[in-house]
């Protein structure tokens, strides 16, 4: 299991082979803000970060199973946060994927627990460590950096969506009714889940902007109520994608309804236009004695000329009324 120890303010730099007996001890120094970064912790890493952080049991117990819904939950001088970042698919798969991801915020420390190496903490760390930004650092602006890094990644995801929406719009005014559905079938459950991941945040960070329980301070409060808006803007723009893709969905099934209607015009005046003479044909056809016209010189004649008379009534009739 990755494990990667920095400490913020104290020459922003990570601590190589740092046993985690210590972590306690280095966290428990009053100039000293830690960050510990795990990924794919194994059942006794997480008891001993447990035991050396004092981490909150029942969230320990959320971070060892995962698969959480993006929450926030105070604890006894700590806040949990769980968020998923998103990233696109591999470059022959069309569709996204979330990777979760625990956050614990004391007041000298801050853990992200991860299940996956995304996303990427290299650029977490060179944010935080930029000049200037370490002699500020607080353990609320390294956590509003860390969810920021997360909502950048949904901008990036629902550009690539709006994109593939425009393509779908564009197939269905082209070739609708030769049209595969599966794109925007695949599209609709992506934009689902992004809906289902992103809507939670917008409480989250709603809890997080009000700073319940005394854990996190004000000095990221503008950049926490900025994040707010950019998750409201990812969640209206999500939404509105959906509607797109509803109506590209619909506007599919109105083609391809007006296509069949026609069709069914068409099949239904040629149908009429053979039944007609078929009937004639049928009636003349019928083997008894006693007919009227059955020993008539010109009945057959006259009764081809009745088939081709009736069918061609027929025909002029359905072109007026546009069914041919």
């Amino acid at each position: 299991m990755p494990i990667s120890v920095t400490t913020i303010r104290e020459r922003c730099r990570p601590l190589a082979a740092l046993p985690l007996e210590r972590v306690g001890e280095l966290a428990a120094h009053p100039d000293v803000l830690l960050w510990v970064d795990v990924t794919q912790p194994s059942v006794e890493e997480l008891a001993a970060l447990e035991t050396a952080l004092g981490l909150p049991s029942l969230a320990v117990e959320d971070a060892r199973e995962a698969h959480q819904r993006p929450k926030v939950d105070h604890y006894a001088g700590c806040v949990v946060v769980v968020a998923y970042a998103a990233a696109l698919g591999a470059p022959t798969a069309a569709g996204i994927s979330f990777h979760e991801l625990q956050l614990f915020v004391s007041p000298r420390w801050v853990v992200t627990v991860r299940q996956d190496p995304f996303p990427d903490v290299e650029a977490i760390r060179r944010r935080v460590c930029a000049p200037g930004g370490p002699t500020k650092s607080t353990a609320t602006t390294l956590a509003y950096t860390v969810l920021d890094q997360v909502v950048d990644s949904y901008f990036i995801v629902l550009e690539h969506l709006q994109e593939r929406i425009e393509e779908v719009d564009d197939a269905v005014w082209s070739h609708a009714e030769d049209m595969d559905l599966t794109e925007a079938f695949a599209l609709r459950r992506d934009l689902a889940r992004a809906r289902r991941i992103v809507a939670p945040l917008r409480e989250v960070l709603t809890v997080m902007v009000r700073r319940e329980g005394g854990v996190l301070d004000d000095s990221a409060d503008e950049h926490l109520r900025d994040l707010y808006d950019h998750i409201v803007t990812v969640h209206e723009e999500i939404e509105m994608s959906r509607e797109l893709l509803a109506a590209a969905l619909e506007g599919h099934m109105s083609v391809v309804s007006n296509r069949l209607n026609s069709v069914v015009l068409r099949v239904s005046a040629w149908a009429a236009i053979i039944a007609v003479p078929t009937v004639i044909a049928s009636i003349y056809g019928m083997n008894f004695d006693h007919m009227p016209e059955l020993h008539w010189l010109l009945g057959y004649p006259f009764a081809l000329a009745l088939m081709v008379a009736c069918a061609v009534a027929l025909y002029l009739t359905f072109k007026r009324q546009r069914w041919l």
